[in-house]
């Protein structure tokens, strides 16, 4: 199931582990040739700022955490810190197919030379972005769009302004829940607005690196992904999507 004109701005898949990896390792891992798209990888840093009052004195204390590389278009992102790694793919979405090929052909070796037999957790992550035309008035009705309401305290006039949602729950496959965000927001077309759909999908449990586990399971928490995505939607947002592809 593909839409002609996806949604999805930006898709994620992350993996966390148990153990620390040293930065000298992370970087090694970089060397192969499955990261040969990427460019020179560059540090990730945390900046700690404390204030001195008695002395009145102001200082920093600067972290490396890890390494970013993208490549040379942006469209691509790996991050890498001690105990996770993070594959971005930011629009255009293509299909799952290539997305899930791409981020396992970069796991796989990485996990090979950092020998990562099991992941503490795993995270399949998807930010869409409905683009709405607006009238005269500049506003639309969010539930014409979306299948989640505002059911306020309080009987009001005219229609919401802004609205933004956070919940976190299971799904109802054991061992895997999800954190949806909704919220409306700007959109980059002109005389359009938007509402953000993020949905993230991660697993409760430990996970091991071996087939055909590992595709089984991303394939059943890409299916929650659908299922809850499709859930939150209404026909006049299909509408804009411009139906399937045949």
């Amino acid at each position: 199931m593909r839409y002609v004109k996806a949604p999805i701005v930006e898709a994620v898949l992350e993996f966390r582990w148990s153990e620390v990896r040293s930065l000298a390792d992370l970087k090694l891992a970089l060397e192969d040739k499955a990261f040969n798209d990427f460019g020179d990888a560059k540090p990730r840093v945390t900046i700690n700022t404390a204030f001195d009052v008695g002395k009145g004195e102001l200082s920093q204390d600067r972290k490396e955490i890890g390494y970013e590389t993208s490549v040379k278009d942006g469209t691509e992102r790996v991050f890498l810190e001690e105990r996770k790694f993070v594959y971005i793919k930011n629009a255009p979405y293509t299909e799952w197919n290539d997305f899930r090929e791409r981020a396992i052909g970069l796991i796989h070796p990485f996990s090979a030379a950092l020998n990562l037999l099991e992941f503490s957790r795993i995270g399949l992550r998807f930010i869409n972005r409905i683009d709405i035309p607006v009238g005269d008035g500049g506003k639309i009705d969010t539930d014409e769009y979306i299948s989640i309401k505002f059911d306020g305290p309080r009987e009001d006039a005219g229609s919401i302004d802004e609205f933004q949602m956070r919940v976190v729950k299971p799904t109802v496959v054991e061992g895997i829940s999800y954190a949806l965000v909704v919220a409306t927001s700007q959109s980059p077309l002109s005389g359009h607005t938007a509402i953000i759909l993020d949905i993230d999908v991660f697993t409760k449990f430990p996970v091991p690196y071996q087939e055909p586990t590992f595709s089984e399971l991303l394939s059943s928490m890409r299916e929650q992904k659908n299922g809850i995505f499709e859930s939150c939607i209404t026909d006049k947002s299909r509408e804009l999507f411009g139906g399937m592809v045949k």
